[in-house]
């Protein structure tokens, strides 16, 4: 019986060491996945071959089309009216293959939410180069 409650003492205190150690970032199962990564945001990134120092901002909307999707305006400082999709699971978003810019430039990669940050590296390809970009979006 002494081991019993021990065990299930142990048990306890797991359990509520478990659910007083969460933060922000953590899932909800309430709250839906696309509402944090939905605003206005200043993207800070580089490129291997363009170099870096590329600031810029960018806004984010949900996806009428699909609640699950976000849309990033001004992806890849490409100009306002140019978006790219991005699927939202979690913390995470997947950037799928796509083309953007009138069928120019292909894009795919994907990001992480965190700390009110998104951290992000994506591939694009314009027929003639492809580059590797590295990044954050952070809220101004």
């Amino acid at each position: 019986m002494k081991k019993y409650f021990k065990l299930s003492l142990f048990a306890l205190m797991a359990v509520v060491l478990f659910f007083t150690s969460c933060t922000e970032d953590d899932f909800d199962p309430f709250a839906d996945p696309v509402d944090k990564f939905l605003g206005n945001w200043q993207c800070q990134e580089e490129g291997d071959v363009s170099g870096s120092g590329w600031n810029y901002p960018v806004r984010i909307t949900r996806n009428p089309e699909n609640s699950a999707e976000i849309l990033i305006d001004n992806f890849n400082l490409q100009g306002n009216g140019e978006k790219a999709r991005a699927l939202i699971t979690g913390n995470t978003m997947t950037i799928p293959r796509q083309k953007i810019c009138d069928d120019t430039i292909e894009i795919q990669g994907s990001g992480t939410y965190s700390n009110n940050e998104i951290s992000f590296n994506y591939t694009t390809n314009d027929g003639a180069t492809q580059e590797r970009f590295s990044g954050r979006y952070y809220k101004p």
